[in-house]
């Protein structure tokens, strides 16, 4: 399900930019995935992930245990 919103925002931003604060939000609160807010910021995933890093936000949410549970079924 999607919505449409209107909004004003101050000169110089852009639709880009709103899209893309609006998809890093929802990122961040666990709302959508990483895919998926690439998706809605308009950008490939790996430019959407950079965007995270300028931001000091972690693309993937896992704890040491989750991380070395998929290292290990990634290299089976």
């Amino acid at each position: 399900m999607t919505k449409v919103v209107s909004i004003e925002v101050p000169e110089g931003l852009d639709e880009k930019d709103v899209k893309l604060a609006v998809a890093i939000e929802a990122f961040r609160r666990g709302l959508i995935s990483a895919g998926k807010a690439a998706e809605l910021a308009g950008l490939p995933l790996q430019a959407f992930i950079e965007e995270l890093r300028k931001r000091n936000m972690p693309a993937y949410r896992y704890d040491d245990e989750e991380a070395m549970r998929e290292l290990k079924v990634g290299a089976s």
